[in-house]
Parts: C-alpha cells; structure tokens; sequence
C-alpha cells in the first residue's frame, strides 16, 4: 500500500454516535462553566499540560477525541485508551478517537515502555476524561435546570433521570468548541506526567465497558495489509535513500567512486562530512545504488574485545558509575547468620532489538521548518533530537507517530529519522530513508551484554534472611 501525504488525516474521524430517538435539546447560545463561547477562536487552545483541552474535545458530531502523547508499539493501547476515555465519559466506545503521539497535537508523555502506556499514560487520560465529564453535566444541569446529581448519561447524552425525554447531548453542549478549564499538573513532562480535575474517576464496580472485550482497533488493518506504515508514505517530489555504512565501526569513506554507478538513473551521492548516502526518485535505483557504489574506507581497529572475552572485560572493567536501586538492613550481617548461601553469575550477551523489519523514517526539512514521520517510541524526543541536528527551534518541528516495523526498546528507528533529517535538510526535498535488513542488524542500537550476580542467604528454618542482586554492565547514559 501507498499512503500520499495528502491523505493523511489532520482533523479527527467522525464515529457514529448512537441515537436514543428521544428530543434532544439543542444550544447555539451557553457553552456553559469553562467553555469557549460560540464564535470564538475556532483553533484548538495552546497544548499546555494544565488545561482540560489538551487531554480531550468534543466534536460538533458527538465525537470524543482524546490526545494520548505516547504510542501504541503493538500492546493495543490504542484500545485501550479508547475504553478507558469512553468509561468515564459515559459515552459509547465507537464514539472515542484515540490521536496517538504527534507532537503538534499531544503533549509529550514519554515512551510506553515499561508498561506505563496504562499504568501513567492512562491515568492521566482518564483523570482528565472524569473532569471533562463532570463539567459536560454542569452545562447540561444549568441547560435542563435539574441538579446534576439528577441527571444520567448514557452514550454522550445527558437525560434528567425522572423525565428521560428531557436530554441534551454532549454535542449540543460543546461540539466543536472548547472547555478552556484548568486542570491540576504535577508539573512534570514526559513518562511521569500527571493530570487531574476536580472529579473523582469511577469505581471498578462502576465500569461498563472497561473491563470488557473490544476488538483492537489496530488488528484489522494490520492482518488484512490496509493499516498504513510510515513506511507508506509518500509526498511529492521525495526522494528514496539507502546509508552507505563502513564494514568496521570506527572507518571512514576515503574515496567514493561515483562513477561505479553512473548507469543508474537519477542517483545522486550524498557525502556531509562522514555520513554517505545515496537517494534517488525511485527506491530500487538507491537499493541498487547503495549495493553497487565502490568506497576505499579508512583502516580501523576498534579493539573490541570479541564474544569470548566480553564479560571477562566486564568484570574487569573500572566501574564508572554506581547505582543503588533498594538496600533494606545490613547485608553483611544477614550472610554472617545464614546457615546456607546459595548464588548464581549469569552472562547475558549483547543483543540487537532487531524489530520485524528494518527502521524507516520521512522527513520533510524545509523553509525553516520540518516534519518527521516516524514510529519511534518516543516521537517527542525525536522531534528535539531533530531541530537540534538541523537547526531549528523545537517548535518548527513537528513529529508525526504511525505505525512501523517495531519499536521495542532504542531500535534503529530514531536513527533513520535523524538520517531523513538530515538529508532533507541537504537536499531541500522530503526523503524517505529505509534501512536495508542487514544494515538494521549491524547498526542498530544494541542491548549492552552484562554480568549478574545474585546470591541468597538462608536461616535453619528456609527462610531467606539476606540477598543480594547486582548488574554490571555498559550504561546507556555514560
């Protein structure tokens, strides 16, 4: 499947939004408490973390549009959101669209890994979907001129509970505008960003559809190939890119022979400093090209110590940096009173992440401005990580998250977005950058090898009375 640029969706889909067939009241008048008034600014409201319409909007259809600022790396968490927004809503789980991880339109809440997609990611989420139905039923009690706590809601419409015909929808109240309501941030960015109102969630034994199955909405597109891929995009006049790396860490080009691909049409040589590429309008003329372009690299011994004697490296190697993550009592005294130490070493290699298939990015860096398709797991990050490659203010770069091979872990796709950037911004054109398999494996991020140690002490009676759990390895911030 192809995706044109132009294709891709800036405005939220409209969901069905079921009808009750009872008189709705309609308002073109009061938005009521914390509501933009009719006619005013028809822009969404500056993305801050302390306000309501960063989280969630209402659409003019009904539609509930929640801002979720990780991704969905395969863990379904798009349905999850879904679910979690249409509980404490009160609204139908059709009626949810979940925009995932574009840093134009969500806040930057960190990666999901680690299982915080739900865990930090969804609370905020639904703390804030709480507090935006609690004031959606403030509108609807001064509408209807019934106290709140006499009102239900069911699927997005708010009916009085002793005269059910008399209702009014979500929609009606606020479709299409804003709340402009404050909501309280623990003034932390990223993974441990939190957000609440005024409201208390649900209780468990409140939930109707929280808990429940819904199909993922992800599944379908991808079993039946129609769900788009970053890898799917295109955009007019872009141009295709395959790296030309070194065959030893540490080489580099020396000469590059252009001629040995004169014959390919429309390829060019791309060289900033040491980074080498080759692009070309069609993809298979930069694949045919990147196999064919001879180099004379620069000799290199990087010293590695080779498999067999990594770990013994490891536990030689001086410690750099020492961290403890929990120490309860005195362990020295603990293994002094047991009667039996039992203890284990475990050598775990180095390891590539090697995702599904290899990393792609586009990247469109252009008249002071750039945008990022990618589906690394923390597009905000990337969306730094790339004005500062070119240049430009965080707030000139946009990163758009979709879909992508795999994004466990620090993959190769950070690496292929920084690469798209960068020959964009050398090219003046969008370029699509796609790794080829083998150069995924060899250059992508690794999981660094380690050495483990753990050891238990154990009184007369079984019980484990001291233990000791320690890592070593090479740390990814020094």
């Amino acid at each position: 499947m192809t995706l044109n640029v132009a294709d891709i969706p800036t405005a939220t889909r409209r969901a069905f939004l079921t009808s009750t067939g009872a008189l709705l009241v309609t308002l073109a008048t009061s938005a009521g408490e914390g509501a933009a008034e009719p006619g005013g600014a028809t822009g969404r409201p500056p993305l801050v973390p302390d306000q309501l319409d960063s989280y969630v909007t209402v659409e003019p259809d009904g539609t509930i549009v929640a801002y979720y600022g990780k991704v969905d790396g395969g863990q379904g968490l798009e349905t999850a959101i879904g679910q979690i927004v249409a509980e404490e809503l009160d609204v139908a789980f059709e009626q949810v669209i979940v925009v995932i991880g574009d840093s134009a339109r969500t806040l930057n809440m960190g990666g999901a890994s680690g299982a915080t997609g739900v865990a930090k990611g969804g609370a905020t989420l639904r703390n804030t979907a709480a507090e935006a139905r609690r004031l959606l039923v403030g509108m609807a009690s001064r509408a209807l001129g019934v106290p709140a706590d006499q009102l239900t809601v069911t699927d997005g419409v708010v009916s009085v509970a002793a005269a059910p015909d008399r209702q009014v929808s979500y929609a009606s109240l606020i479709g299409g505008r804003y709340f402009n309501a404050p909501v309280e941030w623990n003034g932390k960015i990223g993974t441990d960003l939190t957000a609440n109102g005024q409201a208390k969630p649900k209780r468990p034994d409140q939930y109707r559809i929280v808990g429940k199955f819904f199909p993922r909405k992800d599944l379908p597109g991808k079993v039946f190939g129609q769900l788009d891929f970053v890898n799917d995009v295109r955009l007019p006049g872009m141009l295709h890119a395959r790296m030309i790396r070194a065959p030893v860490a540490g080489a580099v080009p020396v000469t590059v022979d252009e001629e040995s691909i004169r014959d390919i049409a429309g390829v060019q040589v791309v060289r900033i400093k040491d980074l080498l590429a080759v692009v070309a309008p069609k993809e298979w003329n930069a694949v045919r090209a990147a196999r064919a372009l001879k180099v004379a690299w620069s000799q290199s011994d990087p010293q590695f110590p080779g498999n067999d004697k990594l770990h013994d490296h490891i536990r030689k190697a001086p410690v750099v940096k020492r961290k403890v993550e929990r120490e309860a009592g005195s362990l020295d005294a603990g293994f002094a009173q047991a009667v039996r130490v039992i203890e284990a070493e475990y050598e775990v290699p180095t390891q590539s992440h090697s995702s599904m298939g290899p990393a792609c990015a586009v990247a469109d860096v252009r008249e002071g401005e750039a945008t990022l398709w990618t589906s690394t797991q923390k597009p905000h990050y990337a969306r730094e990580g790339v004005a500062k490659l070119v240049g430009l203010p965080v707030d000139k770069v946009r990163a758009i998250w979709m879909f992508g091979t795999g994004s466990y872990g620090r993959n190769d796709q950070g690496d292929a977005g920084a690469d798209a950037a960068l020959l964009s911004k050398t090219l003046g054109s969008p370029v699509r950058v796609q790794y080829m398999r083998h150069e995924g494996i060899a250059w992508d991020p690794k999981s660094t090898a380690s050495v483990i140690r753990s050891r238990a002490g154990i009184d007369a009676s079984g019980k484990v009375i001291a233990y000791e759990h320690v890592t070593k390895g090479f740390s990814r911030v020094n």
